[in-house]
């Protein structure tokens, strides 16, 4: 014979889980990370240097041009064509132009914007590498 009284809850006083908050938390989360996203500097790119034995770590203030593999270029981190990039040097008319080459990208690219730069006056143009080792 059982002797514990069964208990039994109506249909409103039955546990649950609420989700609301947690969704609510999450999608804090995901703003705030989608935000500092946009906001930060594009430093890191699919340019990967090629590498030179001998070379010098310089800070200089400078205008860089960046040219992907697949030869598109950006100028201070935004997407850009080669009109673009002469527009650009022309209105900033900067000292030195650094150029970030992918290592596996076409010699023609690299040509192309150092001509450009030559075209908008700009006395020194840098190739950046990484160092070996």
């Amino acid at each position: 014979m059982n002797l514990r009284k069964r208990v039994r809850f109506r249909a409103d006083e039955r546990a649950y889980i609420d989700v609301v908050p947690l969704v609510d938390t999450l999608l804090a989360v995901f703003l705030f990370l989608a935000v500092l996203a946009f906001q930060s500097p594009l430093t890191f790119l699919a340019v990967r240097l090629p590498e030179a034995e001998k070379g010098q770590t310089q800070r200089l203030k400078a205008a860089k041009v960046q040219i992907l593999r697949n030869g598109s270029m950006l100028i201070e981190g935004r997407p850009a064509d080669l009109g673009r990039i002469e527009r650009f040097l022309r209105a900033r008319k900067p000292k030195y132009l650094i150029i970030e080459a992918d290592e596996d990208t076409k010699h023609k690219f690299v040509v192309y914007v150092m001509d450009r730069a030559k075209k908008a006056g700009v006395e020194n143009v840098i190739i950046a590498v990484r160092k070996k080792g």
